[in-house]
């Protein structure tokens, strides 16, 4: 009898044992996931946040163009990094369509430079659309402190034809699109954010 009783007990801590650890173990899974989650949605806000720059970036340059060559709306408000090359010039050189990087030079304008395609989980594609955080509080591809995870931005610019032809830099709409990717902490997944505009010359039609 004593022995039977002594099996039971034994049997009861082992089932007590199992039904905690089966606990534990799902609290901890929760918790993973919790986790997870919460560096997903921070990530993306991120995302967000530096896509929106990307734009708003695009968006200074065209002004800074209109600042700069205001005697020449028409051929310099696309013009690349502040070329005064633009002025008078009605050909296509001016065409800016492409991939390209982003980023702030001493001056604190902001620049574009021609890079690479590819995608995100190329190692050489990751290096040259990489972002970092300025000094300033400006994300950009010029240096500064690195971003956990990696983020990359890539600026994409097309012509929108507005004359009935061919969609060139003589047109006076862009459409620029601002893509940001990152892979969450422990994750292969590649998560992106596309933000899109469209930027015209609308003071040559004053």
């Amino acid at each position: 009898m004593k022995h039977s009783k002594k099996a039971t007990s034994i049997v009861e801590a082992m089932v007590i044992t199992l039904i905690l650890v089966t606990g534990i173990t799902g609290m901890y899974k929760i918790y993973i996931e919790s986790i997870r989650l919460s560096d997903s949605t921070v990530n993306k806000i991120q995302a967000i946040q530096i896509a929106r720059e990307g734009i708003e970036a695009m968006t200074n340059i065209r002004d800074t163009n209109w600042i700069l060559f205001s005697s020449d709306y028409k051929n310099c408000w696309n013009t690349l990094n502040y070329e005064s090359t633009c002025i008078g010039d009605t050909s296509t050189t001016n065409d800016i369509s492409g991939n390209y990087i982003i980023y702030q030079n001493n001056n604190d304008r902001w620049y574009l430079s021609g890079a690479i395609n590819g995608s995100y989980s190329v190692a050489t594609y990751r290096d040259a659309y990489r972002i970092y955080l300025d000094g300033n509080g400006f994300y950009t591809q010029s240096g500064g402190t690195d971003l956990v995870p990696l983020f990359t931005r890539e600026i994409k610019i097309n012509y929108l034809d507005t004359d009935g032809g061919a969609a060139t830099s003589n047109d006076e709409k862009m459409e620029i699109i601002s893509l940001v990717q990152w892979r969450d902490r422990s994750s292969t997944n590649i998560h992106k954010v596309e933000l899109k505009t469209i930027l015209s010359n609308w003071k040559n039609k004053k």
